[in-house]
């Protein structure tokens, strides 16, 4: 998608500057985990929080996060990497934004376990300002043509190039010619994931502003909603190169674990605190 963004501001507006200036897939996730990491720290700040272990805890679950995201992808096709070792030192290789979470809370966490401090209250700080993190990210996994949408008749659909990984999609299925010079219409699932972040980002911001919670309660709230929208989202996947758990694929079974286990666990988090104040 980002050649095609970038032809046709160069066609539109009669410059090629925009070939410099439309960030490729790998910067936009770097501008996402900066801005997170800047917002996560600033607000760590204001909260009268320690700066010095907010960035602490930022850089080991940045660490953990990139390792993460690569071994969640190796485990759930372990099969695959039996057959081709190599897979393990491929550094350029697919990741899973899941593993990614998953890992950048076990560095977070592991952080204040050195520091012999609590993790809690930091981590509501995080769940304050993560939705920017997707919010910022889909949008290179929109111009890379992964994670696409199924096959739609909506006015906002997209298409993709040839070259592109829905393009080749179609064309493996049947559902293109051989004239094709785009991929069917397609629901901009990255687009829907980004709003939903963005709106997950303005929502939890007031409430960490505005609402009194027991520590790591709004950390838990936010992987609840986080989890139940992106189990939702995931109906409108048209990616056929997912692994399956069950009827569901990797991502959609994974999201609603999260979004039980942190519904859960804010529920219980909420009833201790109640029953602390009775007694």
């Amino acid at each position: 998608m980002r050649p095609k963004i970038v032809d046709w501001l160069h066609a539109t507006l009669g410059t090629p500057a925009f070939g410099w200036l439309v960030p490729t897939p790998a910067v936009v996730y770097v501008i996402a985990m900066l801005v997170v990491m800047g917002v996560f720290v600033t607000r760590c700040r204001a909260a009268g929080l320690s700066r010095y272990h907010a960035l602490g805890a930022a850089i080991w679950g940045l660490i953990g996060g990139l390792v993460g995201a690569r071994l969640l992808y190796l485990l759930l096709r372990a099969d695959q990497v039996w057959r081709q070792p190599a897979m393990v030192i491929d550094l350029s290789g697919s990741t899973i934004s899941w593993g990614a979470y998953f890992g950048g809370f076990v560095g977070f966490a592991l952080y204040f376990l050195k520091e012999h401090d609590s993790p809690w209250r930091y981590a509501d700080v995080l769940g304050s300002a993560f939705g920017l993190g997707p919010f910022i990210a889909r949008f290179a996994c929109f111009l890379n043509g992964d994670d696409y949408g199924r096959v739609t008749d909506m006015p906002w659909a997209v298409t993709y190039p040839q070259g592109s990984l829905p393009f080749d999609a179609h064309v493996q299925q049947g559902l293109l010619g051989p004239g094709a010079t785009a991929s069917l219409p397609v629901h901009p699932v990255q687009l829907y994931l980004a709003a939903t972040g963005l709106a997950l980002f303005l929502v939890f911001s007031r409430l960490w502003r505005r609402v009194d919670l027991p520590a790591g309660a709004l950390f838990f709230l936010y992987w609840a909603a986080d989890g139940a929208t992106r189990f939702m989202l995931e109906f409108f996947r048209g990616d056929t190169e997912r692994t399956y758990v069950g009827p569901f694929p990797d991502g959609q079974f994974i999201a609603l674990l999260v979004a039980l286990a942190s519904s859960t666990t804010f529920v219980w988090i909420r009833s201790r605190r109640l029953s602390l104040s009775i007694s």
